[in-house]
């Protein structure tokens, strides 16, 4: 099985994957663009072929910094957590809903970052530079 947006009527610029994680739950596959826009895969669906973009997940358009870090993404008990630029964002809910933001006011970039247990780690572009948080706790909802 393999996907290619080859053909598609969207500007090849404009819908980039940067990376993608599977989302064992509800058998789907989400992905995530430049400019940290969601896109799910429903892989139960014969639709499996195309990307639903969530334009309410986009949080920047325009300027990327001098040192661009691609976006990464990570599931973790319920959230869905995308890094892009200088902060983490995470998303709950059926609808993937913005719930919080983490940010550092230096270190530059966030590279990669990881979740172990009930931290959250972040590598920054600049030499040496990681944070640690505690994974945000889901909204009641």
């Amino acid at each position: 099985w393999c996907w290619s947006d080859v053909g598609a009527t969207l500007a090849v610029d404009e819908k980039r994957v940067r990376d993608a994680i599977a989302m064992e739950d509800n058998s789907s596959i989400c992905v995530v663009n430049e400019f940290e826009e969601l896109g799910f895969m429903d892989l139960r669906s014969s639709a499996a072929n195309s990307v639903r973009w969530s334009s309410r997940s986009r949080l920047m358009k325009g300027k990327m910094p001098e040192e661009p870090c691609y976006p990464k993404l990570a599931l973790h008990g319920g959230q869905l957590f995308s890094s892009m630029n200088d902060c983490i964002s995470v998303f709950c809910g059926p609808e993937w809903v913005l719930t919080s933001r983490l940010r550092r006011s230096y270190g530059g970039s966030i590279c990669d970052f990881s979740i172990g247990g009930d931290r959250l780690f972040a590598l920054h572009s600049e030499e040496n530079v990681f944070d640690i948080w505690e994974t945000p706790t889901p909204p009641i909802i």
